[in-house]
């Protein structure tokens, strides 16, 4: 949402938090959503954001830091500050009894200067994300819904109609149906609904894996997910 109006902002937020609640409700989990905007302005948070730089600085790991800046936009001081923040948010939440960070592997890059800075944090990561319609699996970001790969593939939105979603997943490569079968299954799991093994997905392939795919998308994530009320 960086660089949206306020307005838009408020109201993407509004509908995430909404999605997230009827996760809890489906799931059975106790999520409570927690904003780094809502900090990031006390004294608290800017004293941890002084400290961490000067961590950095004095571990030498400030080149480091800088490198995982996009080039196009190293002359940018906030952009500059972005990873910095990024890890000083994991600082602040770490001393509140917070002990575990979950990501996408690209941000492996911040969690290992974490690593180096010592913090008493765990690591975890998501399976990594694909778009759909393209030759070939392209990566996206999981929570930008702008993010569509090289290729400008497909993305399934939560709330699709399932005829949106069957036709999405009919243009998806192998290893792209795949990482949505491990999510349809896990989530089939949860729910006591039918699933698949690892080694039985990564066994599929061609039109065997799309129709399985297709199917455990539509019935373990799709029609529960639209049902909560």
């Amino acid at each position: 949402m960086n660089g949206k109006e306020k307005e838009r902002v408020e109201y993407e937020k509004d509908k995430l938090v909404r999605v997230i609640q009827k996760f809890n409700l489906l799931y059975d989990l106790e999520s409570v959503p927690l904003f780094c905007s809502d900090f990031m302005r006390s004294k608290e948070y800017i004293h941890t954001f002084q400290q961490i730089s000067k961590k950095i600085n004095d571990a030498g790991l400030i080149k480091r830091v800088l490198d995982t800046v996009p080039k196009n936009k190293k002359h940018l001081a906030s952009a500059r500050n972005y990873p910095i923040h990024e890890i000083a948010c994991v600082q602040f939440l770490s001393e509140r009894g917070y002990s575990l960070k979950i990501g996408p592997t690209k941000e492996k890059q911040y969690d290992q200067i974490m690593t180096r800075l010592g913090f008493d944090v765990s690591f975890a990561y998501l399976l990594d994300a694909y778009a759909l319609g393209t030759r070939t699996a392209d990566s996206v970001v999981h929570y930008v819904s702008t993010s569509r790969g090289p290729n400008n593939g497909q993305r399934i939105f939560i709330e699709d109609d399932k005829r949106k979603v069957k036709i999405k997943l009919q243009q998806g490569c192998d290893e792209a149906l795949r990482y949505f079968c491990k999510i349809a299954s896990l989530s089939g799991h949860l729910l006591g609904l039918d699933y698949r093994e690892e080694n039985e997905i990564n066994s599929l392939h061609g039109k065997k894996l799309k129709r399985e795919t297709i199917q455990l998308v539509l019935d373990n994530i799709v029609k529960p997910y639209q049902e909560v009320e």
